[in-house]
């Protein structure tokens, strides 16, 4: 009989509990990487959360800060057939770039170095070590052929397990800036992925050895930089006298800014969790902008993130 009464009290207790609260699928929420530049090219540290408004799209800043970790960066080489041999003047820009690229290293950060063509080839595994990249970009000899395979490479390096990027680390592409028409890969899914890793791309454009017009059968990759957050740095102009099957020889002083403008983004950024109500299974534009005191749009301000909002499969 007690024994009765004690199973009758239980089922009451647990008839009379509140049942779990399923979870709640009204918004989601996304880490965005968010760089803010002002005109004179130079990182802006003082942005508040308030400042930054969520354009065309049901959503919020939930939180924000500023990310200055120590960074895994990725050195990804154009070394298809355009880019030129290791005698050619475009080969050697990209190898000065390198070496101007790891002379700027500091604390705690570590660069990898690889190239791709038709293949994908690890150089130097991630090291802090300047001479030992110095070393191998200076012996490397495989560059000058096949086609410009940059969504295989793309989609080997968002699948590796070993040397993963994380959220905020970079890959700096060193490259004419285009993308062989060959490769099939699926972009927007490539897009979305690193989108949703947080991995930003620099741009970093330097002459080929054959004239803008001469390329034939690839697609530039300017928007599908700015798509995924990234950013362009442009060695590239209309009036350089470009020899056919050599390029043209760069300046060591253009070389050495536009090295250290790419690690200046690669060093900092600000991490943004956007708050967005009715999520959806498909990708959205997004846009965001920063406002002054008056809610005003603050000019001359240059900013890069993702331009779609992609939910997370966790969200």
């Amino acid at each position: 009989m007690q024994y009765f009464n004690w199973l009758s009290g239980g089922l009451l207790l647990l008839l009379t509990l509140p049942a779990p609260r399923a979870q709640d699928s009204s918004y989601a929420t996304q880490w965005v990487a968010l760089d803010v530049r002002d005109r004179r090219g130079q990182f802006v540290e003082d942005v508040r959360p308030d400042q930054v408004v969520v354009e065309d799209l049901p959503a919020s800043v939930e939180s924000m800060e500023l990310d200055n970790a120590p960074r895994l960066i990725l050195l990804l080489l154009d070394a298809s057939g355009t880019m030129g041999d290791r005698k050619t003047a475009s080969w050697s820009n990209a190898k000065q770039f390198v070496v101007q690229f790891a002379h700027q290293r500091k604390g705690e950060d570590s660069i990898g170095l690889e190239a791709f063509a038709e293949k994908h080839e690890l150089l130097s595994p991630f090291t802090q070590d300047f001479q030992s990249l110095v070393n191998r970009i200076e012996t490397y000899a495989g560059s000058g052929k096949g086609r410009k395979m940059l969504g295989v490479t793309l989609d080997e390096i968002l699948s590796r397990q070993e040397n993963r990027l994380r959220f905020g680390d970079v890959i700096v592409l060193v490259s004419s800036g285009e993308r062989s028409d060959a490769d099939k890969s699926d972009f927007r899914r490539i897009r979305n992925g690193l989108i949703r890793e947080g991995i930003r791309i620099c741009l970093v454009r330097i002459p080929s050895v054959l004239e803008k017009g001469m390329l034939k059968e690839v697609t530039d990759v300017s928007d599908f930089v700015r798509a995924t957050g990234g950013i362009e740095l442009n060695m590239t102009s209309p009036t350089q006298n470009i020899q056919f099957g050599n390029g043209v020889r760069l300046s060591p002083d253009q070389i050495e800014f536009t090295a250290k403008n790419a690690y200046a983004f690669s060093r900092a950024y600000y991490r943004l969790g956007l708050k967005v109500l009715k999520p959806s299974t498909e990708s959205r534009k997004l846009r965001l902008e920063i406002v002054g005191q008056q809610k005003e749009k603050l000019k001359g301000l240059q900013l890069s993130y993702p331009q779609y909002f992609v939910t997370s499969p966790a969200a």
